[in-house]
């Protein structure tokens, strides 16, 4: 078989592997899923995760990069575009929940990877502090442009992810407590635009250009 063609095949294999993982994780609401019951979702043989991805666990790693790699490519993207701080932090809020809608295990998956040593320093390095980055300069922006107050970047960061996250962590809570059976798109939305309310009321200017005189300083981030 010509090496254009292996490369392809491969490319093929390893993607349907990396979808049967998610698409069951999404439809168990769960991240416990089975080498075999991956297999039998990608009708491939479950030695190929060890070929394509070394362990299980290299695989999820593979999930998480191929899931979010693209996100926080966009997520970037967005300190260079030519729209307002406001906007900017807007997208920014929307797309990840967006991420959590479309994959809902997505932050499940990272807290147990944490509990991997050997995996802890790569996924905060290759999805925590990217992310942070990004957030960090987008307030820093806004401080610069005299709209938003000096807040805590690490701080900010553990307030959003936390909230973007809960709605869909806490989807039991939602059946059992509310009533309501699924996250749909009005849910989403609804949510999406009352958090941005809450976030962007508590850290927007009253008198943009006049800083605020009861809020505490940004500190450094750790981030580097």
């Amino acid at each position: 078989m010509p090496e254009a063609a292996q490369n392809a095949e491969k490319l093929t294999s390893r993607s349907q592997l990396l979808e049967a993982a998610c698409s069951l994780m999404i439809e168990r609401g769960s991240i416990e899923v089975s080498l075999s019951d991956i297999a039998q979702r990608s009708q491939l043989n479950s030695a190929l995760v060890k070929y394509y991805f070394g362990s299980k666990n290299g695989m999820m790693m593979a999930v998480l990069e191929d899931v979010l790699g693209r996100a926080l490519g966009q997520m970037t993207g967005l300190l260079s575009m030519n729209l307002n701080p406001v906007d900017k932090l807007k997208l920014h809020i929307k797309g990840i929940i967006t991420i959590y809608f479309r994959y809902p295990f997505i932050n499940r998956l990272i807290h147990a990877m944490f509990q991997e040593p050997e995996l802890a320093k790569q996924v905060a390095e290759t999805i925590n502090r990217p992310l942070a980055n990004t957030q960090r300069q987008l307030l820093e922006q806004g401080v610069k442009d005299g709209v938003f107050r000096p807040i805590d970047p690490m701080l900010f960061y553990f307030i959003v992810l936390g909230a973007c996250d809960h709605l869909f962590f806490g989807q039991q809570i939602l059946l059992h407590a509310f009533g309501i059976p699924r996250i749909d798109e009005d849910l989403r939305r609804s949510y999406t635009n009352t958090l941005l309310d809450l976030i962007l009321g508590g850290i927007l200017l009253k008198d943009p250009g006049k800083e605020r005189t009861d809020t505490v300083s940004a500190k450094t981030p750790v981030w580097r």
